[in-house]
């Protein structure tokens, strides 16, 4: 794992160690309907779900909003998708103009099974994509302004490895850049300050059959008992990763027109 330390003051200091990793500790949030891998994720206010097929026969499945909002109605309507056999289809979903930003989570169910699949954010994790092709890079970014918040001095610990389903599906979290404090602009002749962030790249791996998904975690740690550091996990992104010769067919660009207001016929 690596290290990184924060201080009291707005000014973040962060510090890299190599420690010992245990890759299996990285949580999967996606969701499997047989052989279909389901992954989805926010844009804005546009909600995003990845569905990745690798078997050889197509498949049904129902996506619903697992969540109601106040008024007791879904967050977006109900939507029936074919996935064609060792195909990945991207949708796309605009939520109802009465969300006012609660978590969300997807249903998706075939006639004999069924999944509950988080919505994942950008709160903290915005990878350059959640779905990425066998031995493609992958770059996170990863907000650490919740550390300057901190009040005192801590440690944030990353995963040395991401994880996928299947042991081989293993590979190393490399640290790209770290920054953020204060910096002094000679030309303006001012201190200006810089929100802190981490940069993290990953290559996906090979898919021992066709499709998996990877993640990793990071630990906040306030002192160096490292045995305890599981306590305060952050979970970090779930990706979905498919084989070259998987079919591609992204949806969510399409015009759809927006989920109504539940009480538009008032």
């Amino acid at each position: 794992m690596r290290r990184f330390s924060s201080m009291q003051t707005l000014l973040v200091t962060v510090f890299i160690l190599l420690l010992v990793a245990n890759p299996a500790a990285a949580a999967q949030r996606d969701g499997w309907v047989g052989d279909v891998a389901v992954v989805a994720w926010l844009e804005t206010d546009l909600l995003k779900v990845a569905l990745a097929n690798g078997g050889s026969t197509r498949v049904n499945i129902t996506l619903s909003s697992e969540g109601w909002d106040q008024g007791w109605r879904p967050f977006f309507l109900d939507r029936t998708i074919v996935v064609p056999a060792r195909t990945v289809v991207i949708e796309g979903f605009n939520l109802s103009s009465d969300w006012r930003g609660e978590p969300l989570t997807v249903r998706a169910s075939a006639w004999d099974r069924e999944a509950l699949v988080e919505v994942q954010t950008s709160e903290i994790f915005r990878p350059s994509s959640y779905v990425a092709s066998s031995q493609e890079e992958i770059e996170v970014f990863v907000d650490l302004a919740f550390m300057a918040a901190e009040r005192e001095a801590m440690y944030l610990m990353v995963d040395d490895y991401y994880k996928g389903i299947a042991q081989s599906e293993i590979g190393e979290i490399t640290v790209r850049s770290v920054e953020g404090g204060f910096h002094y602009s000679p030309a303006r002749r001012r201190v200006e300050k810089i929100d802190p962030y981490m940069v993290l790249s990953l290559w996906a791996p090979r898919p021992e059959r066709s499709v998996t998904t990877i993640s990793f975690n990071m630990y906040k740690v306030k002192d160096d008992n490292y045995r305890n550091y599981y306590d305060n996990e952050i979970e970090g992104p779930t990706i979905l990763v498919y084989d070259r010769n998987l079919a591609y067919q992204d949806n969510s660009h399409l015009n759809l027109p927006p989920t109504p207001p539940w009480n538009w016929r008032r």
